[in-house]
């Protein structure tokens, strides 16, 4: 399988009232610093695997367009170096409006990147604000002509399902401008807070309020449906993409494929091992410049982990999983398990189980994370 390779930019203009993502605030001076480790581990890394081919690159964060052009075209220039690129290479590059100027955009075009994944959320201008993002509804209109003016339409729009604010004519709008504004890749996400986060506590104090549950619910099924008559493919639980428009490199994650992490915090997997590297920049920066590994923690996945594995993320997929080969690699005692478990997911409602392939219902997408929980 080719390799995937993952670069974390950490950087961010602010940090938003949700977000529990291994983000700094932007320093010119750090940022340098770091980019100066990131391509030195990137190199010795490369030493030690021997040159392999690439077929998805991926820069995620934190905010990647934030700053200059210059570090992301200097890491693809490193890439091409140390590894054989395949010619459709997917690099996708996450963005935010307000970030994105025809200056960077035409640079990151001519340094390879041809994917872009941008983080909209809403395009409600209040619902924005209430989550504390830098930008407003029209920006994210900006930002997509700017990249469309450079050559750029393979984009990815993020929104959040469940924001404060949120009521269901908001959330139908939200359709409407993806639909008017012809995006081919959507990922609908769901709320999700940590405690840690400053969303968390006000909610709890009572200063802003979500909507209930039961809405939230309501307003997955009917996406799912009219992403569906829009010509739009679900093809994992929280993403819609046209035809020929999904995602190479998050498809690697969940169909357990190779993929090697650059960065503060960034994690691995190469087939028998997951790893992942320091979460703090100034550890990070220092390992790298003093010649030690960034690595902070790695273990081996066992066969039996395997499985589970390959069952609670190939069932995110809407294509499902193969439970006769998976079957096979299991004890008889998980065997029997996880068909009781299936059993009950199939009563509920929450899998549909035909031949040899179980999948997720829409219904039980909703559900995932109790389905998961019989494989962890």
């Amino acid at each position: 399988m080719s390799l995937g390779i993952y670069f974390h930019i950490p950087f961010c203009q602010s940090k938003c009232h949700y977000c529990h993502f291994l983000t700094v605030p932007y320093h010119s001076e750090t940022a340098e610093r770091y980019e100066r480790a990131v391509t030195k581990e990137l190199k010795v890394f490369s030493q030690k695997s021997g040159e392999e081919k690439v077929d998805s690159i991926y820069f995620g964060g934190g905010t990647p367009s934030l700053g200059p052009s210059r570090p992301i075209t200097n890491l693809l220039l490193e890439c091409r170096k140390y590894y054989f690129l395949a010619n459709d290479c997917e690099i996708s590059l996450e963005a935010n409006p307000g970030t994105i100027t025809m200056e960077k955009t035409l640079d990151f075009c001519r340094s390879g990147v041809n994917r872009i994944s941008m983080g909209a959320q809403s395009f409600d201008d209040s619902e924005l604000e209430s989550i504390g993002r830098i930008h407003n509804a029209e920006m994210i209109v900006e930002s997509l002509h700017r990249l469309r003016n450079a050559g750029l339409f393979n984009i990815n729009l993020d929104l959040m399902l469940g924001l404060p604010q949120q009521t269901s004519r908001s959330w139908k709008r939200n359709l409407e401008r993806i639909i008017k504004l012809d995006i081919p890749h959507l990922s609908v996400y769901m709320l999700d807070l940590d405690e840690q986060c400053p969303l968390h506590s006000m909610l709890a104090n009572g200063s802003v309020q979500v909507p209930d549950e039961s809405l939230i619910a309501d307003l997955y099924l009917e996406t799912v449906e009219y992403l569906s008559s829009w010509g739009y493919q679900q093809y994992e639980i929280s993403n819609f993409a046209r035809e020929g428009f999904s995602c190479r490199h998050n498809l690697k994650y969940w169909m357990r494929e190779p993929v090697q992490g650059f960065g503060l915090g960034s994690h691995s997997f190469n087939g028998h091992d997951r790893y992942a590297n320091n979460t703090q920049i100034d550890e990070y920066i220092q390992a790298i410049e003093s010649g030690k590994s960034s690595e902070a923690w790695r273990v081996g996945v066992s066969a039996q982990q395997a499985v589970e594995e390959a069952l609670f993320l190939g069932l995110r997929l809407t294509n499902g999983v193969n439970w006769d080969r998976l079957r096979e690699r299991c004890s008889q005692n998980c065997r029997d398990e996880y068909e009781i478990a299936f059993k009950r997911f199939l009563n509920e409602g929450w899998i549909e189980w035909k031949d040899s392939t179980i999948r997720l219902t829409p219904l039980g997408m909703l559900f995932s994370n109790e389905v998961f929980q019989c494989f962890v």
